[in-house]
Parts: C-alpha cells; sequence; structure tokens
C-alpha cells in the first residue's frame, strides 16, 4: 500500500475517532470562574429536568444545520471546529498536533493534506511538497473509503444523533439558570457532566461539559452555511490520485 493511501486512511481514521469522542460520554459542570450569570433562584424552570433530554433531542431533530466546536481527551487530544449543514459541512479536525481540513458537498467528501498530516504520515519531502494544500475527494483513488469514516461526524443527522440523540436517554437533575452568549440557558446535570440548554423553546443544546474529557459548544442552530467543492487546481491529480 502506497504512502499516499497509508495518509487517506490516517486521515479516515483520526477523524472517525474524533467523531467517536464527540459522541462517547453526556459531556461537566462548568469551572470555576465562569461567566455564566445564574438568574433569581425564585423563577419558575422553563423546563423540566425530567424532559430535558428528550427536549433536546426533539430540537436537533428539527432543526436542519449547527456549528460544532470543543475539545475533548480520548485516545489523545482531539479538537473539532466544524459547520454541520443538512447536505453540506466544513470545518476542521486536530488530534495530537495534527490537523484535517474537511468538507462535504453533498455525497461527496474531502480532506486537505495540512504539513501536519504529511508529517505524521511519513511522506517523503519531495512528495510532501506536491501534496500541503491539496484537497482528496472521496470520488478519487487516494480517497476510497473515507466517505464511511467521514459520515459519522461530517454528516448532520449522524452527528446530532449520536451525540446530542443520546440525551434523550439520560437522566438530568437540577435546571438551573444561567446565560451563554447573552441567551437565557439552563444547566442540567448527569452523572456524565452537565448540558447547557436554551431555556426556551427550541430547547436547542449550547454545551456538553465533562470535566474529565472536555467540552463541546453548539452554536448557530438552524443558520446554515453556503459550502462549495474546492476549485479545481486545488484538488491532488498527481501520483496516485
Amino acid at each position: 500500500m502506497s504512502r499516499l493511501h497509508l495518509a487517506a486512511l490516517l486521515a479516515a481514521g483520526t477523524l472517525a475517532l474524533a467523531g467517536c469522542a464527540g459522541a462517547a460520554e453526556t459531556p461537566a459542570p462548568a469551572a470555576a470562574g465562569s461567566s455564566s450569570t445564574p438568574a433569581p433562584t425564585t423563577a419558575k424552570p422553563a423546563l423540566a429536568a425530567a424532559d430535558a433530554g428528550k427536549a433536546v433531542a426533539d430540537a436537533a431533530k428539527q432543526a436542519t444545520a449547527v456549528h460544532v466546536k470543543g475539545a475533548v481527551s480520548d485516545e489523545g487530544a482531539i479538537t473539532l471546529d466544524l459547520q454541520l449543514n443538512k447536505d453540506s459541512a466544513s470545518g476542521k479536525v486536530v488530534k495530537d498536533g495534527v490537523e484535517i481540513p474537511v468538507l462535504r458537498v453533498g455525497e461527496k467528501y474531502y480532506f486537505r493534506f495540512s504539513e501536519s498530516l504529511v508529517k505524521e504520515a511519513g511522506i517523503p519531502a519531495s512528495a510532501g511538497k506536491l501534496l500541503v494544500g491539496k484537497w482528496i475527494p472521496s470520488t478519487s483513488k487516494l480517497g476510497e473509503g473515507i466517505a464511511d469514516a467521514f459520515k459519522m461526524f461530517l454528516d448532520y443527522k449522524t452527528f446530532t444523533d449520536n451525540t446530542v440523540g443520546e440525551l434523550a436517554q439520560s437522566t438530568f437533575t437540577g435546571g438551573e439558570p444561567t446565560t451563554v452568549g447573552g441567551v437565557s440557558a439552563l444547566n442540567f446535570k448527569s452523572t456524565e457532566g452537565t448540558a447547557t440548554v436554551v431555556a426556551d423553546a427550541p430547547h436547542y443544546l449550547l454545551r456538553l461539559q465533562d470535566p474529565k474529557k472536555g467540552a463541546m459548544e453548539f452554536s448557530d442552530w438552524n443558520k446554515a452555511t453556503t459550502v462549495n467543492p474546492p476549485p479545481a487546481k486545488e484538488i491532488y491529480s498527481g501520483p496516485g490520485a
């Protein structure tokens, strides 16, 4: 197997792991010194703790886009910064310093070679110069098999079902008022961590926190962005493509 194909598999494996890490557990209480501002304790809860899990899962099902950003520690340090739309996605994943920019347009998936990915894959400098900055589509020989791995975290429904959707099975307590970016919200606790939820319906998830594994932020629900395929000149067409 060529080093180029190994690099493609490395990218796919890293991104699949990132998707698993994001879905592994209900990521936890906000650290001391949070900028969140509690509302009066006499305020009537806008959402009962018993209904919180189902409410956020239902809200995600009705939406068509979200921006996900966060850092988790699961078999390595992983950071995510992804815009997920109904039929497209863009962003990047970084695992242990290896950066992988990604795109999805319809059923076509892409990843781009970064200098860190070329180095991690052990690709010779001469070949690496041809690869850095180039996109690899899932329809190419080099990108064969990456679509299945990428779908876990670049498909809106698949990603949200495996993260937000899983909260429907969790048992929450609390519901303390707070604010996130000026939006009234509620903090619900479970044995795995804390979910911060928009106080008013639809009850979108804003944050999942776990003191041991990290946190993920969810924003811009239902605010899709335009994602275009890479220009032809930026798609790798050299040896092994």
